[in-house]
């Protein structure tokens, strides 16, 4: 059970502590089309024009990494670090922006045919691996099958996928079961990069010595990696796609991460994955050295109730911990005003889905009061109606001591037991024995993934909120096909978690992210449209600006 909780936590965790991982939902807009596609020439046209407004090329650019990668098999099994660097040695279908969009990588373009229930796609041509072999659909092919038959770790995700066909060297056709917009989402997220049939076929994929000097289609080759040290990548100049423009990327392994900070103020790595502490955020963002970039992901932390037994079966003291959270005071005290206020019943990322008319209300302390009353309740001579206990695994500690003090003053006490993680999994996920706990996590890589949190079974449905009518209208969003059509759904699912209140949200993870100043084509910033989270094929070096 505890695997469940920490896969639905993974991605935003390492997010939050690397900045590397995980901003993933469907774009407003679809990729494009063949029709929409630019044309190889455009893309040459456009990447010369670049050039000329003053790109300089060449050089080495160092990273700072937290922890070494075990292995580089990229759709076998999860591995964080290995994730930072096999998205510049690897390609997949598509890939998922800095923006949380999708986006075409590999394939240029892709369409649905019969209803939805045939997803095709349209490969790049003349795609080199980094040994000198052709690239082509077989490989797609062999990939999906692989990662299906071998239960890989997309594997789950890929259930719908009857067949993988290939129509040319250039075509690959999915057929669905049936139509499952949320598939798109869960290729281009992670475990699913097209990896080199020729190199495993008829080969144990995990024993495969490629796993430790992979070949991909990237923008970078893998050179080296010393253990303990670094790990070294080279330009790829067969590269099909934009860029590269340095010669090197080093991975520098600094594990502690006021270190790896401490070396990026130093000047002796050019990028940190561990971030910047909030305190120093004024500092930097003063200092014409540096540029701070908000970076925001769909992922909403909140408090769940149990909708099997307790006292939170009654619906009006749902409503009133709705009302008796202030979420301006929690945004300040405990998160530092990094990210946001949770308004909506979904992710705000997903913009073209959020229903303007389902928010959470203001604080109102005498509306909770009188909702607790309607449910029966008197207040004591303590001044307080009843008590209850919120359970945690670690890192709620400062979030539940301000929330004690919002609810006492409307009459609620509050007692936090704090677990280890094998005791809240014991308790809370497996016994269902509590009555608060409070939880946060990624809502993506599609808004379809709402589904594992509150459709009836869901994996991540710690509270057991059931619902038929949720439950129609998150299948009913998942099969449509288009933005326009999945909107309806997801508008009508707003407006049932907020009837029902099965949680209450009052976070949306988010923070700023610290670049120098001479790094050019950031995918944090000026190239997160094109690139994925931690791809740096778009990035160089001003030697102008560097100090």
């Amino acid at each position: 059970m505890k695997f469940k909780r920490l896969m639905a936590l993974m991605l935003s965790l390492v997010i939050f502590a690397s900045f590397a991982i995980g901003c993933s939902k469907p774009a407003e807009e679809a990729p494009k089309t063949n029709e929409e596609s630019k044309t190889a020439e455009e893309n040459q046209e456009t990447e010369e024009t670049e050039k000329a407004d003053g790109i300089q090329e060449g050089g080495t650019f160092i990273i700072g990494m937290s922890r070494e990668p075990g292995q580089y098999n990229p759709c076998a099994t999860a591995d964080d670090a290995a994730y930072q660097i096999i998205q510049n040695v690897f390609n997949k279908l598509l890939k998922i922006n800095g923006n949380g969009e999708i986006i075409p990588d590999i394939a240029d373009s892709y369409e649905y045919k019969d209803e939805g229930k045939t997803l095709i796609f349209h490969l790049h041509e003349n795609v080199k691996w980094h040994d000198g072999e052709d690239f082509s659909a077989e490989d797609v092919k062999w990939t999906f099958d692989k990662i299906i038959s071998e239960k890989g770790f997309a594997s789950s995700s890929l259930s719908d996928v009857e067949a993988v066909n290939v129509i040319d060297n250039n075509t690959v056709e999915f057929k669905l079961k049936e139509a499952n917009s949320g598939l798109l989402g869960y290729i281009a997220w992670v475990g699913t990069y097209i990896m080199p049939k020729h190199i495993y076929d008829g080969t144990d994929w995990l024993e495969n010595p490629a796993n430790h000097a992979p070949i991909g289609t990237g923008p970078f080759k893998f050179v080296e990696q010393k253990e303990g040290e670094s790990v070294t990548l080279e330009k790829n100049p067969d590269f099909f796609g934009k860029g590269p423009y340095v010669d090197k990327l080093i991975y520098r392994i600094i594990p502690d991460g006021n270190t790896q900070y401490q070396a990026w103020l130093n000047n002796e790595i050019d990028h940190t994955m561990a971030g910047a502490p909030a305190e120093d955020f004024e500092k930097l963002s003063k200092d014409e050295n540096f540029r701070l970039v908000p970076m925001s992901w769909p992922n909403k932390s909140y408090i769940c109730f149990n909708m099997l037994s307790g006292k939170f079966t009654e619906p009006k003291l749902r409503e009133a911990m709705l009302y008796a959270i202030d979420r301006e005071d929690i945004f300040k005290k405990v998160y530092k005003e990094q990210g946001a206020i949770s308004e909506y019943f979904i992710a705000p990322e997903y913009k073209w889905a959020i229903n303007e008319d389902v928010k959470s209300p203001e604080r109102d302390i005498e509306k909770a009061k009188k909702l607790i009353e309607e449910a029966g309740y008197t207040m004591g001579e303590d001044g307080y109606y009843f008590e209850t206990t919120i359970d945690t695994f670690p890192g709620w500690d400062d979030f539940c001591v301000v929330l004690a003090d919002q609810l006492k003053e409307v009459g609620i006490k509050l007692t936090h037991n704090g677990m280890d993680d094998p005791t809240y999994d014991e308790k809370v996920l497996e016994k269902k024995d509590f009555e608060l706990t409070v939880l946060g996590g990624y809502q993506g890589p599609d808004i379809a993934a709402m589904g594992s949190r509150f459709q009836t079974g869901g994996p991540m449905n710690y509270g057991n909120y059931s619902s038929e009518e949720m439950d129609t209208e998150l299948n009913l969003g998942n099969v449509a096909t288009t933005l326009e059509d999945r909107a309806v759904h997801y508008k009508k699912v707003q407006e049932i978690l907020r009837a029902d209140l099965p949680v209450v949200f009052f976070w949306d993870r988010g923070t700023q992210y610290p670049i120098k100043s001479y790094v050019k084509g950031s995918p944090a910033d000026e190239a997160k449209d094109e690139v994925s989270e931690a791809e740096f094929s778009q990035v160089w070096i001003d030697e102008s600006l560097r100090k």
